[in-house]
């Protein structure tokens, strides 16, 4: 058996790489030249996986570097949030047109949006801008309609008419009656007929 442990290795040294364990019996005596040589060959092995795993090792650290930044950039830092809530303040009171031009000049300055809110070319493109809008609106009519007053019930009116008093029956409530269809007068009736 041990014949053939020694025949596996010697036909395919990378697989195994530790000393076989021999009976004493079976040990010969190699000549030193020979022992050095596979040592040295054992060494070149060692030391090509040792570099092979400096080189995975120094990819790995690269990647975790790389990695670690990645994150860093992707969370907001607390001055990211105030620079939002600053260009939230710069852009309060303006509609989207504004704000396109506010960004555009504050692009073009290389400022901040408040900074460019303050220029004096912006207040003055801002009013001549709200002035159109404001001739825009006055041109176009207005789709409001005015509101009709609404006829007051039937019942309304005679509450009206009868001022309060339930009984009370007036000219007035007689013609109206009449043009609803609700009475005739008698007396109309007689002479009509």
């Amino acid at each position: 058996m041990s014949e053939e442990i020694i025949e596996e290795t010697k036909e395919n040294p990378e697989v195994l790489d530790t000393p076989v364990e021999k009976k004493p019996e079976e040990v010969k005596e190699t000549p030193k030249e020979e022992t050095k040589e596979t040592y040295t060959d054992r060494e070149k092995r060692y030391y090509a996986r040792m570099k092979e795993s400096e080189e995975i090792a120094k990819k790995a650290k690269a990647e975790l570097a790389k990695a670690k930044e990645e994150v860093a950039k992707a969370k907001l830092p607390i001055s990211d949030v105030d620079a939002i809530l600053e260009v939230n303040r710069a852009t309060s009171g303006l509609d989207p047109e504004e704000i396109a031009e506010l960004k555009l000049r504050a692009n073009a300055l290389g400022c901040s949006l408040s900074e460019a809110r303050k220029d004096k070319n912006f207040g003055m493109w801002q009013k001549s801008y709200r002035e159109a809008v404001e001739k825009e609106k006055a041109l176009n009519p207005s789709t409001r309609q005015t509101e009709v007053p609404k006829e007051k019930p039937l019942e309304q009116k005679f509450e009206d008419l009868k001022g309060g008093n339930p009984f009370r029956i007036t000219p007035e409530a007689e013609e109206l009656m009449e043009k609803e269809g609700l009475w005739r007068n008698p007396s109309y009736a007689k002479f009509k007929g």
